[in-house]
């Protein structure tokens, strides 16, 4: 079984991901496969030092991917240039890992904000939005030591939540604690495994 979890930014997708990845689940992680595009495609690299400049690389010549984000969110324009240059390495990736995962009977959650901008919920067995009121999204952000405005951009690139929500088959509300939203977790996954 292929699960998707898509939901805004700083929704809570990651601690999901998890808790299905203790229970047996392979993670597949949208944010991971783009580090790997970034990493180890010298020609995405090269174009992302192209087309954003210079000062998205640290002193020792890698990538500084809080620099890129900056420049990135910065207009719609520039995101659509981030993700021209790094989306069809990732979803490559993302349909060899599923493909790998189908192959061997096993169970996986791809752990995407962007699931439902790509149509890749086509392919999930089941998509489950995360979902958090915007004051608990932005409170996460801020801890993790994003700015407010950083929070704004980035939320804007990502598709409305009523679309996310048209576009899910489960809803999990995550507007309380961690321990809750742990528990809804494995009560979800748990229930999914056992259907098939």
């Amino acid at each position: 079984m292929i699960l998707g979890l898509t939901g805004l930014i700083g929704s809570g997708k990651s601690e999901v991901a998890a808790v299905f990845g203790r229970l047996g689940a392979e993670i597949i992680s949208g944010d991971d496969l783009g580090r790997e595009v970034i990493e180890h495609d010298s020609v995405a690299f090269y174009r992302l030092v192209v087309e954003f400049g210079p000062t998205i690389l640290n002193p020792n010549r890698t990538l500084n991917r809080r620099a890129l984000g900056l420049l990135a969110f910065a207009s719609a324009e520039k995101t659509e240039i981030l993700n021209e240059i790094v989306h069809p390495g990732l979803l490559n990736r993302l349909d060899q890992r599923i493909a790998r995962v189908r192959a061997r009977g096993g169970h996986a959650v791809v752990d995407a904000a962007l699931l439902i901008a790509w149509n890749y919920n086509r392919k999930m067995d089941y998509t489950i939005l995360v979902n958090s009121i915007s004051r608990l999204r932005q409170e996460r952000l801020l801890a993790r030591g994003l700015t407010e405005e950083e929070i704004r951009r980035r939320t804007k690139s990502q598709l409305s939540l009523a679309v996310l929500r048209r576009e899910s088959n489960l809803i999990i509300t995550n507007n309380k604690d961690l321990a809750d939203l742990r528990k809804k977790a494995e009560k979800m996954y748990l229930g999914l495994i056992k259907r098939g």
